[in-house]
């Protein structure tokens, strides 16, 4: 028994220092991200980020008021989603990766990138100029884009604690709480070993819960400062949320029963639900058309003002 008990408990310390490396690395060496999600070439350098979306962080940084906004370093996402790691307060900065979708400028970027909807679909039938017109991103589709990592990198300092210390804290916790059902519980061994899984398996739900509320709260309140930054930030995120939907109804048409299986009727991911990594589109949707609505009844508020004031 104690032999067993010492592999657990080295099992346990294998996994908190595991945990603790894995999240911990990469938001003290953002450089690890860069590398590891980056586009590359043929030749295995990274792919350039374009001037249009270099421009459009310099627009975003200075509306954001980001500080140490050179800390922070722009590269092209491997994947057709947006990451970022690290700060701008620690002192190897931050990646911000950009979805290669991104690189798209005209209807032919899209046709010659070999993207692949499921099935043989030609660019010129209406799925196909629906599908290309939704990979081309608006400035302000990249200015949303940008908001919303600089806010994850900027302002949720206590989000990435969180995520960074939580995981390997609660295994630790864990641990200590089964290890004690000894001295409380005095029942067989095998009694015993089936009160330590279930505890280890209820704290890990518990777990799952907090992580699923505490990722969709950090996602709804990166939408949230991105947006409020500028109107047209705001009608970049709706675009955004707008063009995904509309590309994720396609492939569910297109996959059939697979694709039932992944997309819902409106377009969100249900994969992505299942995994709790984000919150549903058109929960977001739903909230940065409210931001949008707020912002515009503001500035036409504040019209008639402006105006008696000059007069």
């Amino acid at each position: 028994m104690a032999a067993f008990e010492s592999v657990i408990r080295s099992f346990v310390r294998l996994g908190i220092g595991g945990l603790l490396l894995v999240r911990a690395s990469g938001e003290l060496f953002p450089q690890i991200c860069k590398e590891y999600h980056g586009l590359k070439d043929e030749s295995g350098a990274l792919v350039k980020v374009p001037d249009r979306c270099r421009a459009q962080f310099a627009e975003v940084a200075m509306k954001y008021g980001l500080k140490n906004a050179d800390k922070v370093i722009l590269f092209v996402n491997r994947h057709f989603y947006a990451v970022s790691a690290g700060s701008n307060i620690l002192p190897c900065g931050a990646v911000i990766g950009l979805p290669r979708w991104y690189l798209y400028q005209t209807k032919e970027d899209v046709e010659n990138s070999g993207l692949r909807l499921g099935r043989d679909v030609s660019w010129d039938s209406e799925v196909g100029v629906t599908v290309t017109e939704s990979f081309l991103p608006t400035r302000e589709v990249i200015a949303f884009t940008i908001g919303h990592e600089l806010a994850h990198i900027d302002q949720h300092l206590n989000f990435k604690l969180f995520f960074t210390f939580a995981p390997p804290l609660w295994l630790y916790l864990t641990y200590r709480v089964a290890s004690c059902t000894p001295r409380i519980f005095k029942v067989h061994a095998v009694w015993d070993a089936l009160l330590k899984l279930c505890i280890f398996l209820l704290n890990y739900q518990a777990y799952r819960i907090v992580e699923r509320k505490l990722t969709h709260l950090a996602e709804f309140s990166a939408d949230e400062i991105s947006a409020k930054c500028d109107p047209c930030m705001a009608k970049g995120g709706i675009e955004w949320c707008t063009a995904t939907l509309k590309r994720n109804v396609i492939q569910r048409a297109l996959l059939g029963e697979k694709g039932k299986q992944i997309y819902s009727e409106e377009g969100n991911d249900l994969q992505c639900t299942a995994i709790s990594t984000h919150p549903q589109l058109t929960e977001r949707l739903h909230k940065m058309k409210a931001i949008f609505d707020t912002l515009s009844d503001s500035s036409l508020i504040d019209k008639p003002e402006n105006n008696n004031t000059a007069k």
